[in-house]
């Protein structure tokens, strides 16, 4: 089984963001979890509409439950300056989720620490 979770360091930040939001995507996809693309884009939308994309300290998150996944997956994407844009989807709400959305952001400040020479607790 593929792991569930995309982390890719990108060199440049696109300026438009549906270009970011459909290269996570192809990654989500990539993942083998996608059942239905557009349910699956059309869940993450409509959380977007009605509470909005969450971003904080520079984490753009678009998250949502969706029958389109078949298990847990995430892609994020980091660009230079510690900005980083993830989309996380599940087919069901569970505290695992929860858990593993944690150990995602977990990764992905390991990795920012790494990349600046600092070493993590």
């Amino acid at each position: 089984m593929k792991e569930s979770i995309l982390i890719v360091e990108s060199a440049d930040m696109p300026s438009d963001s549906d270009v970011i939001f459909d290269r996570l995507m192809k990654m989500l996809e990539s993942t083998g979890c996608i059942k239905d693309k557009e349910c699956t884009v059309s869940d993450l939308m409509a959380r977007d509409w009605f509470v909005g994309a969450r971003e904080e300290d520079g984490f753009l998150l678009h998250h949502s439950k969706t029958e389109g996944v078949s298990r847990f997956c995430a892609a994020v994407l980091m660009f230079p300056g510690n900005i980083v844009h993830g989309i996380f989807a599940w087919p069901e709400n569970t505290d695992e989720n929860l858990q593993k959305i944690a150990a995602v952001f977990d990764r992905v400040q390991k990795m920012q620490l790494k990349k600046l020479g600092v070493k993590a607790a």
